[in-house]
Parts: structure tokens; C-alpha cells; sequence
């Protein structure tokens, strides 16, 4: 056998350590990194305190799985858990229900009794209404993730209370603003003025937008000042933000609530507008920002972003 001399065998060891890619030398002893290693350092990093009552837990999949790839989304549809399978990746951070309920289980959610109590309504029945059959896209999804052995974690709660805030600042990097934003709030900004029409313009395009976009306002309203509330927004949230700023744009609110007071604002002289997106296209950058503070706490593991489509179009007319 050929005799590799001491210098040699150490010169040799200090290359391999130097083409090593980080990733490997940051893999704990012990074996790869597991998808309850990546959220223990989630809790580890979030900033702040982890509370036990929240949606941001394992949703299917086994938490010892060792983890292949990290894919964070908005929302873990069939397209984007068919993406994360074909790179290979084996563990979906998502901001919203996998099961499209807030109970996100794989079977359909107990229907809610027509009679809630209260005047004039009848009260609740004493016995829960029975399970409701399976339904075949609850189970074929279902299917899904257990055949590719996917293992699926929310994360939104904590999240969103994240400083300063990742969706707003997805929002502020989407749209090529970052030199507007406040020190330490992207959730305002301020623009060179534009025409409502623009802005919506300018936003259409840089959200992918298909048909999910709606505006109230005047589409001739200059704007200079803009505010952010990605996601799902209360009255409460558009009544304080609305004064200061000439447009907010949101993912989704309540018709009867949000969208009804700006009209009547507009309707008493006011010049103001309001964009909505749609809550998961809101939400879409805010999970790209995710995927890169990853980065930075699970090096070992490759983390991506897979955005979630405008699910809506508009008719031709």
C-alpha cells in the first residue's frame, strides 16, 4: 500500500477541511438534523416567549424525520407540496391551515349548529353534531404527504409577532421599496407620489397578481404615503391606520367592515383608497423572508421559498 508521508496526510486533511461545505461541519454529532431540530431552534431564535396555546405546531409527519430540505409557503397546497417532493425536500413550514380549517386535521371539520343562542335564535344542540364523512380531497391529500413521507409544521402565530414585521417586510422588498421604508417599521412607507392606478399597477405585477385584486377609491387619488397589513385585518387595525396614510394594502378583510368604511370615508370628501390583495398572496413574501432567516439558524439544510399562486381569475368581458 502507497505510504502517505505526515505532511502530506495533513496538508491533505487542512484541503478537505477547507472544500467542506459549511453546511456539513454544522451537522450536529449524532446524525442529521430532524424536522423537531428545526423547530426547536425556530423557538430557540424567534425572539420572545413561546406560548403553548398556538396554531404553530406539527400537523402531520413524524417530528423525528430527518430533514432532506426546508420549504416555507404561505400555504402548503398539492402544487407547492409537489414541488417540495420534486427538490427534494421533506419539511413544509407553512403560514396557513394545511386542511383549510382552523382545526387542520385531514378529515372535514364538525359542521358549527345553525343555533348559536341569543334572541330570537334557537340554542345549541346538548350533544356535538356527529362527524361529518370522509371527503375525498381531505383524503387524497392526506395520502399525499404520507406516500412522500412529508412532514408538515405551521408556523404563524410567533411568526407574525416577529420585530420588525416579516410580512410587511416581504411586502417592502417585493415591490423594490426598501429605501422607503421607515427605520424600523416597514409596515409604512413613503413613495414618490403616484396615481392609485399605478400603485395597483405596480403591485398587479409585482405580486403575480391574476384576478384576486380589489380597490376602493379613486383611481386618480395621488398617493405618497402607503401602509401594510398583510394577512387578515379587523376593522380596529384600518380605523387607526387609515388617517395617516393615503393607502393601506391588505391581504383580506371583512366586506361589511374595512372596505365599507373607507367608501363611506371617500363618500364624505376623504382621499383615501384601499388595495386588497388577498390573504395568501399578502402573506407569500413574508414566508420568502422566512426561508431566509433559516438560513441562518439551520445551515445544515436547504431552505426555499415556494410561493403560493392568485388562486382567482377574472372573466373576459
Amino acid at each position: 500500500m502507497h505510504q502517505i508521508s505526515r505532511r502530506r496526510f495533513v496538508a491533505l486533511t487542512a484541503a478537505g477541511i477547507a472544500a467542506t461545505p459549511l453546511a456539513a461541519m454544522a451537522r450536529p454529532i449524532g446524525g442529521a438534523v430532524t424536522a423537531q431540530d428545526v423547530v426547536d431552534r425556530i423557538k430557540k431564535n424567534i425572539g420572545g416567549d413561546w406560548t403553548s396555546e398556538t396554531v404553530d405546531t406539527f400537523k402531520t409527519g413524524d417530528p423525528s424525520t430527518p430533514v432532506t430540505g426546508i420549504v416555507t409557503t404561505a400555504l402548503a397546497s398539492l402544487d407547492v407540496l409537489g414541488h417540495a417532493v420534486k427538490t427534494g425536500a421533506n419539511l413544509i413550514i407553512t403560514c396557513e391551515p394545511t386542511f383549510f380549517s382552523k382545526a387542520d386535521t385531514p378529515t372535514p371539520p364538525v359542521r358549527r349548529p345553525f343555533g348559536l343562542g341569543g334572541p330570537g335564535r334557537s340554542a345549541p344542540p346538548e350533544t356535538p353534531s356527529a362527524p361529518p364523512p370522509p371527503d375525498p380531497v381531505f383524503t387524497a391529500k392526506d395520502d399525499f404527504l404520507r406516500k412522500h413521507n412529508l412532514v408538515v409544521w405551521r408556523f404563524s402565530d410567533h411568526w407574525r409577532l416577529r420585530t420588525p414585521d416579516p410580512y410587511s417586510q416581504g411586502l417592502v422588498d417585493a415591490f423594490g421599496w426598501s429605501k422607503f421604508a421607515g427605520s424600523g417599521d416597514p409596515g409604512h412607507v413613503s413613495i414618490p407620489e403616484t396615481s392609485l392606478d399605478a400603485l395597483v399597477s405596480h403591485v398587479k405585477k409585482s405580486l403575480n397578481s391574476r384576478g384576486g385584486m380589489r380597490i376602493v377609491g379613486d383611481s386618480k387619488l395621488r398617493v405618497r404615503k402607503v401602509a401594510f397589513l398583510p394577512g387578515s385585518t379587523p376593522i380596529q387595525a384600518s380605523i387607526a391606520t387609515l388617517p395617516g396614510v393615503d393607502t393601506i394594502i391588505a391581504g383580506e378583510v371583512r366586506e361589511w367592515e374595512s372596505v365599507e368604511y373607507v367608501r363611506d370615508t371617500v363618500a364624505l370628501g376623504g382621499k383615501k383608497a384601499l388595495i386588497l390583495v388577498g390573504r395568501i398572496v399578502s402573506e407569500n413574501p413574508g414566508m420568502q423572508v422566512c426561508a431566509q432567516w433559516l438560513k441562518t439558524i439551520v445551515p445544515e439544510v436547504a431552505s426555499t421559498w415556494a410561493p403560493v399562486g392568485d388562486p382567482y381569475w377574472r372573466p373576459t368581458l
